[in-house]
């Protein structure tokens, strides 16, 4: 470490002017992109949630007379969103940290080892996208006509779908491979439930 540390203590120092500016313009431009769409995403989130925007104060009773609507206004008027699940967005959020927990793992561990085979690590890539775009499903769920039933479905055909996917992927076992057609089934009709 005391090769790249100068005597200022500075351990930056040894890079160049240039390498600093072009880090300090990665860093402003991202800025500048991520802060509008963070700042969509918040407007969007409060216009759909229960009481959001609407001239309410969102209190409790606000969140619980919008938690029973179906099909009314979402309290902004343009009654195009139903309430949330939040149970479903729970476990969505659970999912979701998985899916990047086993995703960094992937990447950093499996990916990089010569001696897995490359049909385990497509099979761990697939499950791994296909995990993130079930929990996406979840949260989909969540504002469905029927939630119970969209997520459940969701659920069920992620985990097995993506678990027999991932357990290739770690093991190579196969014995559950044949369960990925099932899984895969089970997602198509969780999707095509978010119609009814």
């Amino acid at each position: 470490m005391s090769d790249i540390v100068d005597k200022s203590g500075n351990p930056f120092s040894s890079f160049s002017h240039d390498a600093m500016q072009g880090l300090q313009d990665i860093m402003n431009s991202t800025t500048q992109f991520l802060g509008p769409v963070l700042k969509g995403l918040v407007d969007a989130t409060v216009g759909i949630m229960p009481g959001g925007g609407g001239g309410n104060n969102g209190s409790k009773k606000d969140y619980k007379q919008g938690k029973n609507m179906s099909t009314k206004s979402n309290g902004n008027g343009n009654g195009l969103f139903l309430p949330f699940n939040r149970n479903l967005v729970r476990i969505a959020g659970l999912s979701g940290a998985l899916a990047v927990g086993l995703g960094a793992y992937g990447a950093h561990v499996i990916m990089v080892n010569d001696k897995i085979p490359e049909n385990q690590k497509h099979s761990f890539k697939t499950a791994n996208m296909y995990h993130f775009i079930g929990t996406f499903g979840l949260i989909a769920s969540s504002m469905s006509s029927y939630p119970k039933v969209s997520g459940f479905l969701m659920t069920l055909g992620t985990c097995v779908f993506c678990g027999s996917c991932y357990l290739y992927g770690f093991t190579g076992d196969q014995s559950m491979a044949k369960l990925a057609p099932f899984g895969g089934s089970t997602l198509i009709v969780a999707w095509l439930s978010l119609v009814l």
